[in-house]
């Protein structure tokens, strides 16, 4: 489809925790920026990746900024409670310490989000609606035209 690589957040990180073990909520945000990182160093040395990650306005064009572009934001819309729902309902590594995260301060910090997305910043942005079935070769089609027009 588009021919990439695709480079994994919690991929990467789970590796970690599987190399350097992993202690709670703080450690596993440390972890994540230490991901962060690690997903832009092997970034640059490809022709072109999608980079799985729950990017933040804050902190996206400075983590972004060693690589050459163009980008194209791959927005997955769907109602945050939808989002909320997903999120917990995911089978993941106990290292991402989700026990440890107050449930309610999560829901609310997913609807606040929902006003921010798309980031919009990157370049353009290629909306997808997540509460239906998502044809993903036209997905591969939208994001490499938006691409090639970045």
């Amino acid at each position: 489809m588009l021919e990439v690589r695709l480079i994994s957040k919690d991929a990467i990180k789970e590796a970690l925790f599987g190399a350097v073990g992993f202690g709670g909520w703080e450690f596993s945000k440390t972890l994540s920026r230490a991901t962060d990182a690690a997903m832009v160093h092997i970034a640059r040395d490809l022709d072109g990746a999608v980079l799985d990650n729950f990017w933040y306005a804050e902190t996206v064009v400075d983590l972004l900024a060693p690589l050459p572009g163009p980008f194209v934001e791959v927005f997955c819309r769907c109602d945050p409670l939808v989002a909320f729902d997903r999120f917990r309902g995911r089978d993941r590594h106990p290292g991402h310490a989700d026990e440890e995260r107050d449930v309610e301060a999560t829901r609310a910090a997913f609807l606040t989000r929902a006003d921010k997305l798309p980031l919009g910043i990157l370049g353009p942005v290629v909306e997808i609606d997540t509460e239906r079935t998502v044809d993903m070769a036209s997905v591969a089609s939208r994001v490499a035209e938006a691409a090639r027009h970045a």
